[in-house]
């Protein structure tokens, strides 16, 4: 029951809007005492969806479907070189951004510790591992994916928190995954205090990796874009041009290879073996702006504003953007 103790604060229901407090042990439940809707307890992780809103259902998480990760075992052998070759992608900045993050929550002046909520939190992020075990912030990590960290599961399209709930909200890799990013972000914008910061990394140049659950790419522009309601403090790429030439060696080679699951894994771990190198042909670039037209993907940071971009501000940008 740890993790709905650390959940609960300000949790809404998403049937009536209420606040939503009670447990019920016997039946592994959360009750909304106004409505009477009963939301399902999974070992104390609350799955907190609207089934008439949603894509998912309550049946999905009570027989533990794979939804978004495999939840089924590898191989030994396969996991071992997985753990010993390093990726084809990754995120080149995540440990100083989320460094830069801590340090930007803990100067704001406010009565207790910031409190973030992590979407996409049932593993840990790229980066994150100082962050997630900071003593000076609260953290709520949220997923649709029963994982090894998840403390809430709910549908971002339908945040079940009251409004200005958290300091900060982190979408690492997910508005990618969502059927309608733009309703994430008004969720994401809702919940968020005053001044409250959301942080993003979403790509632009990578191929599908998240089977049916894998919708959208953004240009840089475009990602400024999707956070029009939001004052920009920081963005750049996460990974460059150089880490785009690795994926689509990846999917070449699982394009001409890949009929079954099984060689599907063979295949991509001789890409991992053969062109890991590739991303690392980022630093020749240094991710100067110009790099930003092939890269692999974006960070951006905005605090919460009352006031939206122009699109002619919008347009400014691309070029604001270039040294």
């Amino acid at each position: 029951m740890n993790s709905y103790g650390i959940v609960k604060k300000k949790l809404i229901c998403l049937y009536c809007g209420n606040s939503i407090q009670d447990v019920d042990l016997v039946n592994e439940s959360v009750i909304c005492k106004t409505c009477h809707q009963s939301y399902p307890l999974l070992n104390g992780i609350p799955v907190i969806i609207n089934e008439n809103k949603s894509v998912f259902s309550f049946s999905d998480f009570l027989q533990q479907k794979n939804l978004f990760f495999d939840i089924s075992k590898k191989g030994k052998i396969i996991s071992f070189i997985s753990s010993v070759i390093p990726s084809i992608g990754g995120n080149n900045l995540g440990d100083r951004n989320f460094k830069f993050l801590e340090k930007l929550l803990i100067n704001k002046k406010v009565d207790n510790k910031p409190r973030v909520l992590i979407l996409g939190g049932s593993i840990i992020g790229e980066g994150m591992d100082h962050f997630i075990k900071s003593t000076n912030i609260e953290i709520v990590e949220s997923d649709v994916s029963i994982g090894p960290r998840t403390q809430i599961i709910f549908d971002a399209h339908y945040i079940p928190y009251e409004n200005e709930s958290f300091d900060c909200i982190i979408a690492q890799a997910v508005l990618e995954h969502v059927i309608n990013p733009e309703q994430c972000v008004r969720e994401i914008h809702r919940v968020l205090k005053p001044d409250g910061i959301a942080y993003a990394e979403t790509p632009f140049i990578q191929q599908v990796h998240g089977g049916a659950y894998d919708f959208t790419r953004y240009t840089k522009s475009g990602h400024r874009s999707l956070f029009k309601h939001f004052k920009e403090v920081k963005s750049a790429i996460t990974a460059g041009s150089g880490t785009a030439l690795a994926w689509s060696y990846q999917y070449f080679l699982l394009s001409l290879f890949g009929y079954n699951r099984s060689l599907r894994l063979v295949i991509k771990l001789f890409a991992r073996i053969t062109g890991f190198w590739i991303k690392y042909l980022d630093y020749l670039t240094k991710f100067n702006s110009y790099d930003s037209d092939g890269a692999s993907g974006f960070y951006f940071i905005g605090q919460k504003s009352s006031v939206a971009i122009t699109d002619k501000e919008l347009i400014d940008y691309y070029t604001k953007n270039r040294n």
